[in-house]
């Protein structure tokens, strides 16, 4: 591959005019040749922008958090000074406005003292993926959550699922090839239902808390999909299994991939009569009917601190997750009372 690239780069001409910014159906249309043809996205490797990953973590600017300047793109000449390897660890993440292809590479455990350099000529950090996704903006998260899905599933699947050989990827990760069978294999996400449960009036709602959560977190009822299963079919199940409720009125909100292990999350709402719960004490620690007045309360607790994702709050008093987690725009909206057709065009 690594003469492959010089043979490339030996011609490289742009494939789009950079000089202007690109249209949705152009970025698109080039990214997808991108990912079809190795030796076109080869030879874009060199003009183009990475994001950076040690060992599962982000490179990140936390001073900047939750602005559009977080993350942190090194160019192709900047990445080599501390990474040659790059054609072994890279995978395409998307095309930006102007044209500019942006890769995500995993560099692995880096030497103490080339990470310190690096984190000081960028002024960023490594900075753990689960604290990252609520460090930066929704639109950034999504970024994140991609590209450690995408390196993952490479490092994941080196042998052939069907017979076990040894597989080989295209240039840009998004496929590999067995070199027995000759199967193909893609990436892909797991359907989850996440919903929030209200009464009719809309004057409370069902959070849970599973063991795993810190000190003072409820959130959204969530599970993955069966298979053969609809949304609405998961929504029903999931509620009925965990606190013992049946829903009706199921309706899609709005969706989040999620790296945690590499998951779409598909946001919605569902009423239920407001009645005692029955707790699966295998899935959830423990479930409340919540008021307004109580989540009002919790919002403005995460907003004013949302590491308590990460520590807990030493209280106990209720809070939810942060704005980086879906499961908080189905909260807050719903507090907000947005009409349900509006509340995508709020989040992105």
């Amino acid at each position: 591959m690594n003469s492959l690239l010089r043979r490339a780069a030996s011609i490289r001409t742009p494939l789009v005019n950079v000089d202007r910014r690109l249209s949705y159906v152009d970025r698109v249309r080039y990214l997808q040749k991108l990912k079809e043809e190795d030796t076109i996205c080869l030879s874009q490797v060199p003009g183009g922008k990475f994001l950076v990953y040690s060992r599962s973590k982000p490179l990140i600017r936390v001073d900047k958090a939750n602005t559009d300047n977080a993350l942190v793109w090194l160019s192709y000449e900047d990445l080599i000074q501390y990474h040659s390897e790059v054609l072994n660890s890279i995978v395409l993440l998307d095309v930006a406005e102007d044209g500019t292809p942006r890769y995500s590479v995993q560099v692995g455990a880096l030497a103490t003292e080339v990470q310190e350099k690096m984190e000081y000529s960028t002024n960023a950090s490594f900075t753990d993926l689960r604290a990252a996704l609520f460090m930066v903006n929704w639109k950034e998260a999504h970024v994140l959550s991609r590209a450690n899905c995408v390196l993952m599933w490479n490092k994941n699947h080196a042998f052939c699922g069907k017979c076990g050989s040894p597989t080989q990827r295209n240039a840009a990760g998004y496929s590999r090839k067995c070199r027995s069978c000759g199967m193909t294999h893609y990436p892909s996400s797991s359907p989850v239902g996440i919903v929030l449960v209200t009464d009719p009036e809309e004057e409370n709602i069902i959070l849970v808390r599973q063991p795993r959560h810190p000190p003072g977190m409820y959130s959204c009822i969530a599970g993955f999909s069966d298979v053969g299963e609809s949304l609405e079919e998961t929504v029903h199940r999931e509620v009925a299994e965990e606190v013992g409720v049946e829903v009706s009125s199921v309706k899609y909100v709005a969706s989040q991939h999620w790296p945690f292990p590499g998951s779409l999350m598909v946001g919605c709402y569902a009423l239920a009569e407001k009645q005692e719960l029955s707790i699966d004490p295998h899935e959830l620690q423990d479930a409340h009917w919540f008021s307004r007045d109580e989540i009002t309360a919790a919002i403005e607790r995460i907003q004013t601190n949302p590491l308590l994702r990460l520590r807990g709050n030493p209280s106990g008093e209720l809070f939810i997750p942060p704005p980086g987690a879906i499961a908080y725009h189905l909260i807050a909206h719903w507090l907000k009372r947005t009409p349900v057709h509006e509340i995508y065009q709020h989040i992105y």
